[in-house]
């Protein structure tokens, strides 16, 4: 399955509102590295290309486009276990 993650689902400063797609406690340790070591731990090719996610245009931010086995929830879900 081809998903894209934008790093805003883990910016902090933002409520859920704007985009952030796991808790604040979690989205507090989150870094670019520990995102793109999450992606190769799962044996996933990955892309990323600088961006603007739709709900915040004024920021810029990166856009990752994974190819994985699992969903883009399951993901996610996964990540937030790793930064909790």
């Amino acid at each position: 399955m081809r998903f894209t993650v934008y790093s805003q689902y883990f910016n902090e400063k933002h409520s859920k509102r704007y985009g952030r797609k796991i808790t604040k406690k979690a989205a507090h340790n989150f870094n670019e590295q520990k995102l793109v070591d999450f992606i190769r731990s799962i044996n996933a090719e990955f892309e990323v290309k600088e961006c603007r996610y739709p709900r915040t245009p004024w920021e810029p931010c990166k856009m990752y486009t994974i190819e994985a086995k699992i969903k883009k929830t399951t993901f996610l879900k996964m990540f937030e276990r790793h930064l909790a």
